[in-house]
């Protein structure tokens, strides 16, 4: 209603405007002339005349308008068919037509666009209603016509140009933003222009020879989402094409036939696109805009890409190059037996001198031909993007025998070690233990990680010399996500795993005598399950878009976009120096409690001291070692200054990174007092060292006993609880991780407990 109060206004004043002149002051206007009609406004100058129609009104072109008139724009119009001799009026002289936000719009009559011999320009747009063209409409004579565009409207097909009749190359034909959902075999043929634009369409398959006979400079089927099927010959007998963009589309080949004169290829974002044809199959291309860095090693290593491909072009060279020179040989025998005066020719450049007013003297200059090898095209001079970089370089997964030989043994070492961790725990007849339970988790966190090693190792064995090839399915599949996957939630797991082991052995040493204050089994298990919830959320987030997997060949968190990105790093980062810092601020109490009680006259000797201080330090040594440089580069890389490469990041990935994999299973389990026991009982029920089985009290003749075969009700409590001590032996730095039960105690028997716990627990540490 807005709009339509505002064109009355608009019609009146300027009629107004015009009627209150008086004849002499038309006469006295300038060459600028405003005529008026109920819906057009016309513009005359000497070079151009120009005509503007709007109104939902407005439903045929008026046939008063300015007779010489060359543009035409109708916008914002009611018109809904544009009539056979709508424009027959002006077909002399009509240079442009422009059909604009025609909501109505669905129908052109045949014949409409018959002798316009000087149209140039014909542009509709946003008439969603015109779903079809009939095949006769641009049956015509338009031997001006340079420019056809018709978007953003219902189109369901291609308009039929087989039957236009130019006199010159059309500039562009452009389609884009219709409905078209097909181009079938010979729809767009024997027509010559420079660009066919169908961008943004709903086009699903192109059909074999679809262009077949037609000289078409640039073809663009970008942002056809749907399209997947591309016929192998759909660009077949096209000629002078140079230039293809399939960028955006569901294609997931890449026809070479008709494509091996381009000179510029595009298919950007075309994820589906994962092996790009080899690139002898472009034999003039300059210019590649492509989806992956990895298509793009194939031209800097065009041998690694297709071997086969490359002995066959390298044959085909080889034969030309001797029919080359068996040509040569023959030309040079029939020189050598011809008069030179034959070979030789009359050059008369037409150089004027000023100085003298004639030609120069007639030269005779005697030729020979110059001989050359075909050429070998070089494919390393193509310019493709993106280019490999440092997170997606061409070379191997592991770089070379150096990374390959190491990766397999600690991978190896990780997935075995803690397998037996898990094994043996699980299957002891022993008390399952609050120790025993938080071994169980660190052996699953650490078996993630070294199974993450063993992904990387398979998938490099798989794809030496070649990964580029394999890239793209690795990164971009199942495979990497999942290796992403195991390695962030081991990590994770494992970091808050051995925090809570630390706390857990804090607690038992610091408190020795309060039974009360040790960590139960049930809090045990709920901590554990925040720990599980957490570290299996922070590795479901790069599989929902913050960061990702597959920005690296080594499928590790590393991708920084924005800020959900920075985030994400930044909290992984703080997550290991937190745990850091909290293991040895603990490591650091539990040292100074078992030195004060040596220094007590509890521990017999210094000697003692000295080894719990080399085992705690072993201890965090690990640890520091394991994730210092994680932490070092990770808050480098986060602050703009990475220190290095992803290559150099496989050397960490490699020896550093699995270290605590490798080294947990040894310090928490294997390398105890318990573990042994619990390992010789198993391999006493498999009928082997059934001598230590029995030695370890836990099996006799290889069969287990039950728990309380050898416990026997102490005399003193003091001697109870040592005794209990001793029965339970599970942890590196203190075996009193349980008790079966709380004890009535008054004063004294309380200092006798605190007494005997300490003196256990330093003979334990000493015995790690």
């Amino acid at each position: 209603m807005v709009w339509f109060q505002w064109e009355f206004m608009w019609v009146l004043i300027s009629s107004t405007t015009l009627l209150n002149l008086s004849a002499e002051q038309k006469t006295n206007l300038p060459q600028t002339l405003t005529e008026i009609t109920i819906h057009c406004l016309c513009e005359n100058s000497s070079a151009d005349h120009r005509c503007h129609c709007k109104g939902f009104d407005f439903m045929d072109i008026p046939q008063n308008l300015t007779q010489g008139i060359t543009t035409l724009s109708i916008e914002n119009a009611g018109l809904e068919v544009l009539k056979s001799d709508s424009l027959t009026r002006y077909s002399d002289t009509l240079h442009e037509l422009s059909m604009d936000n025609l909501e109505n719009f669905y129908h052109i009559e045949t014949g409409v666009f018959r002798n316009l011999k000087q149209l140039q320009t014909l542009y509709i747009y946003r008439a969603p209603k015109l779903q079809k063209i009939l095949p006769e409409i641009f049956s015509a004579y338009l031997p001006n016509l340079k420019v056809m565009r018709i978007v953003y409207t219902g189109l369901q097909h291609i308009p039929n140009l087989n039957g236009l009749n130019t006199s010159s190359v059309l500039d562009m034909v452009e389609l884009d933003h219709n409905k078209i959902k097909k181009i079938s075999t010979r729809e767009i043929s024997n027509i010559a222009l420079s660009q066919l634009i169908l961008s943004y369409n709903e086009i699903e398959v192109v059909e074999e020879e679809a262009f077949v006979g037609s000289q078409i400079a640039s073809i663009v089927l970008r942002g056809n989402r749907n399209l997947k099927l591309l016929h192998t010959t759909a660009f077949h007998n096209v000629q002078n094409l140079r230039l293809i963009d399939l960028s955006d589309t569901a294609i997931t080949t890449l026809p070479t036939i008709g494509l091996q004169d381009i000179d510029v290829l595009k298919v950007e974002d075309t994820y589906s696109l994962k092996i790009f044809p080899s690139v002898f199959n472009f034999k003039s291309l300059k210019k590649a805009w492509l989806t992956y860095p990895y298509h793009c090693c194939a031209f800097k290593f065009p041998k690694t890409h297709d071997p086969h491909e490359y002995e066959k072009h390298l044959q085909s060279f080889k034969a030309l190059q001797e029919a080359f020179k068996t040509s040569v040989s023959i030309i040079s025998s029939a020189l050598n037996n011809t008069p030179e005066s034959v070979v030789n020719y009359t050059e008369e450049p037409e150089v004027w001198s000023e100085g003298n007013g004639i030609f120069h003297d007639v030269k005779r200059i005697a030729v020979r031909p110059i001989y050359s090898y075909p050429p070998f095209m070089d494919f390393t001079e193509v310019e493709c993007f993106p280019g490999p970089d440092a997170f997606n370089p061409c070379e191997d997964l592991m770089l070379n025998w150096g990374l390959r030989i190491p990766v397999w043994i600690i991978a190896s070492s990780a997935v075995v070690g803690n397998l037996f961790v898990l094994m043996v725990i699980s299957t002891s007849h022993f008390r399952f233990t609050v120790s025993k339970f938080l071994m169980c988790n660190l052996a699953v966190a650490d078996l993630c990680i070294g199974a993450h090693l063993l992904l990387l190792a398979g998938i490099d064995a798989h794809s030496i010399g070649s990964y580029f090839n394999f890239a793209i399915d690795w990164q971009e599949g199942y495979g990497c996500n999942v290796a992403g996957f195991l390695t962030t939630f081991g990590n994770v797991l494992s970091v808050y795993t051995l925090v809570v082991i630390t706390i857990e052995r804090w607690c038992t040493i610091t408190w020795a005598a309060h039974l009360n204050k040790r960590l139960k089994q049930r809090t045990c298990v709920k901590i554990m399950v925040m720990g599980w919830i957490c570290a299996a959320f922070m590795a479901c987030l790069p599989l929902r878009g913050i960061s990702s997997y597959a920005r690296t060949s080594i499928c590790l968190p590393l991708e920084y976009k924005n800020t959900f990105d920075l985030v994400y790093l930044s909290t992984l980062l703080v997550i290991n120096c937190t745990a850091f810092t909290v293991i040895c601020m603990c490591y650091g109490s539990m040292y100074r409690t078992i030195r004060s009680g040596a220094k007590s006259g509890i521990a017999n000797s210094v000697r003692n001291d000295q080894t719990v201080a080399k085992k705690m330090a072993l201890l965090v040594f690990t640890d520091f070692v394991c994730l210092s440089p994680i932490a070092f580069f990770g808050v480098t890389a986060l602050l703009g200054y990475p220190l290095i490469t992803v290559t150099q990041t496989k050397i960490i990935l490699v020896f550093i990174y699995p270290l605590n994999s490798c080294a947990n299973p040894c310090l928490y389990a294997i390398l105890t007092q318990q573990y042994r026991k619990d390992f010789f009982i198993l391999m006493g029920r498999m009928g082997m060292c059934k001598e230590h089985a029995y030695s370890s009290r836990g099996a006799i003749r290889g069969k287990p006993l039950p728990y309380s075969a050898h416990f026997r009700r102490p005399h003193g409590v003091v001697r109870s609880i040592s005794k209990l001590s001793n029965t339970n032996r599970n942890s590196l730095v203190t075996t009193l991780t349980d008790v079966n039960g709380d004890l009535p105690l008054n004063n004294r028997g309380a200092r006798l407990i605190e007494k005997g716990f300490k003196k256990d627990i330093f003979k334990d540490s000493a015995n790690l």
